[in-house]
């Protein structure tokens, strides 16, 4: 696309090109916020805390703590194969 195509299209590809990068920077967060492994451990404790205050019964607790522990085995599985896939993320815990 040459430069004076580029600026009479721009009122045009503008605001796509801007939507597109916003729908990209919310995905990012959504998938942070869905791999984060201290979010999922936060929640165990907070399960914990009212299993021992007796806010819910001996059932819930184990129901909810199995779901949790699942959840986050697959946290791990998931960024352990993207580990394995690309090495240069080795140092990255996002």
């Amino acid at each position: 696309m040459g430069l004076l195509s580029g600026l009479l299209l721009l009122p045009v590809t503008g605001p796509v090109r801007g939507l597109q990068f916003i729908l990209e920077q919310i995905q990012a967060q959504v998938d942070a916020e869905r791999l984060d492994e201290g979010r999922v451990q936060a929640e165990l404790m907070q399960l914990g805390v009212r299993h021992d205050l007796g806010e819910i019964s001996d059932e819930d607790y184990a129901e909810q703590e199995t779901a949790l522990l699942e959840r986050l085995d697959a946290i791990r599985a998931y960024k352990e194969g993207l580990y394995e896939s690309d090495p240069d993320l080795e140092g990255d815990d996002s």
